[in-house]
């Protein structure tokens, strides 16, 4: 006997669309808090700034751990969707893989929202950050397989890179004098623990990328 489904409210479509902008609208405020605060934030402040109860807060994310990882993940993903579409010519392999990272570096110029926020919590990025590196070391190992790298202890690697990094960036957010120069040379640096020469680390590190501009804050400033 064949089972006939029941049909779906006409009003379900319309209230999980309802509730996806609810937790958006959540997020990007949070991130606008976390930009001006920092994660010492309380859970009313974050409420405060959405302009909602706590409670709504707390139907949407168990705690404000989750809240602020939830604010993070959502920036770095918005920014790597951005990244994809900047870098959509793509080039040779390895400018595939070291381009989001030198765009990576000029967050401050091409988004001051994120680079606020991060700067704000640089303590805390890490533990965000160590996600996004999935990527990476697919790309890695693809280059690996190719032998257009030669790279042991990637995983190790794969911790240093990221953590030069982060303190690239650090520098670039919280140092008034830091250059983009500054950031290639970073760049540089972890192509040579990928194992490539200093001269073609420099080339790669310093080549043409697309102009770029400030995007819109993701909460409006």
């Amino acid at each position: 006997m064949v089972t006939r489904k029941q049909p779906i409210p006409a009003n379900a479509g319309r209230k999980s669309a309802y509730v996806a902008r609810n937790h958006a609208a959540l997020l990007k405020a949070a991130q606008a808090v976390l930009a001006e605060i920092g994660p010492s934030a309380s859970i009313d402040q974050f409420a405060e700034g959405a302009e909602v109860s706590v409670s709504t807060i707390y139907k949407h994310f168990e705690n404000k751990e989750a809240l602020i990882a939830s604010s993070f993940i959502a920036a770095f993903k918005d920014w790597e969707n951005w990244a994809d579409v900047v870098l959509e010519e793509k080039g040779d392999a390895l400018s595939e893989l070291v381009n989001p990272m030198r765009l990576f570096l000029r967050l401050a110029k091409t988004h001051p929202h994120y680079a606020a926020m991060i700067a704000k919590n640089l303590g805390e990025i890490p533990k965000y950050y160590s996600g996004t590196q999935d990527g990476f070391v697919i790309h890695v190992k693809e280059l690996i397989k190719k032998k257009i790298l030669v790279v042991d202890n990637l995983e190790v690697r794969t911790r240093i890179i990221s953590a030069s990094l982060l303190a690239g960036l650090a520098e670039q957010l919280t140092n008034p004098a830091a250059k983009e120069s500054d950031a290639d040379a970073t760049i540089e640096v972890i192509l040579e623990i990928l194992g490539i020469s200093p001269a073609k680390s420099k080339k790669i590190a310093t080549g043409p990328l697309p102009e770029l501009s400030e995007q819109q804050s993701a909460w409006g400033a």
